[in-house]
């Protein structure tokens, strides 16, 4: 049987899912005992309003061969999965694809304040995250028919104007293309630099101004401690158009204890985030796009961090 729709336990008959192509307001009526709802392959117009009187709703499915809406861990969405159309209000939690970067009308009805500003909070930062090179805001670097080039906030192209901006727009040149979204760029830079820079062990802790020195110094050598991984790492991602900050403190020791580290931090949507360029090279993986709950050598405690601009 083709169904429009399951209502929890009960389904419409197939002469009724043949007749009805649009679900709105008045399908499920005043029905606050559905907790599931399946959507058929007919169904060619969901209204914006048609499940806010589903309190108890938990689950949204959508059969595959419909050509206008797909479901996500329980959720509704548009067929690209760009726009999320409805989030169950008994739902906990969902995986929230990174494709999504808007939210429909009445999406999150019911939902509780906290998750629905998780919710919100992830779909701006997928939004952000999917900007093309031509589309982000402020002066970052450029890919050019001459090479990577530094765009202005005003918009003027130029040429790289220090030196550590000159060997940052090169790590780009050699790892990244225009056609590459933002968030590509970011991830293929942090594996060229955890992949190419070798490491060199050191027992001095850095003071004072010394961040831009270590980044030039282990950029142009592709030679450096950790302090200089967080550093190189820190001026190329700031170069991409991210804040960032290199931080140090304590992590985890592999002999027991903790020792002294140095670390990258990228703002990503509204959040900030650790990227260990050092740690990915020395642990084979694991050390990109962390939190200080996720990332995988905790306990890690920030002592002092710098904000890197050019």
């Amino acid at each position: 049987m083709l169904a429009l729709f399951v209502l929890s336990t009960t389904a419409v008959s197939s002469e009724a899912a043949e007749r009805i192509t649009t679900i709105d307001s008045s399908t499920f009526g005043n029905n606050i005992k559905i907790t599931k709802v399946h959507v058929g392959s007919d169904v060619i117009d969901i209204t914006s309003g048609a499940f806010r009187k589903l309190g108890n709703l938990q689950e949204i499915t959508v059969s595959k061969d419909n050509p206008f809406y797909a479901s996500y861990s329980g959720c509704l969405y548009d067929k690209d999965m760009t726009e999320l159309l409805r989030f169950p209000p008994k739902l906990k939690s969902a995986v929230i694809p990174s494709t999504v970067v808007s939210i429909g009308e009445n999406a999150l009805h019911g939902v509780p304040e906290k998750l629905k500003a998780q919710i919100r909070e992830a779909v701006e930062e997928h939004a952000s995250d999917d900007l093309s090179e031509e589309d982000i805001p402020g002066a970052h670097f450029i890919h050019t028919d001459r090479g990577v080039k530094w765009k202005e906030e005003d918009g003027r192209v130029i040429m790289p104007k220090s030196s550590v901006m000159l060997l940052a727009a090169q790590v780009v040149d050699d790892s990244t293309t225009v056609m590459m979204t933002q968030p590509e760029q970011l991830e293929s830079v942090f594996n060229y630099l955890a992949q190419n820079i070798s490491y060199i062990r050191s027992y001095d802790t850095p003071s004072g101004d010394w961040v831009r020195e270590y980044a030039a110094t282990t950029l142009g050598t592709k030679t450096g401690n950790c302090y200089g991984y967080a550093a190189a790492f820190a001026y190329v991602a700031r170069g991409l158009g991210y804040e960032t900050r290199v931080c140090t403190g304590t992590v985890q020791s592999a002999l027991g204890g903790t020792t002294p580290h140095a670390w990258t931090e990228v703002k990503m949507g509204k959040k900030w985030y650790i990227f260990d360029t050092e740690m990915q090279a020395a642990k084979g993986g694991g050390y990109y796009k962390q939190t200080y709950e996720s990332y995988p050598a905790k306990p890690i405690v920030k002592e002092s961090s710098w904000n890197i601009n050019y």
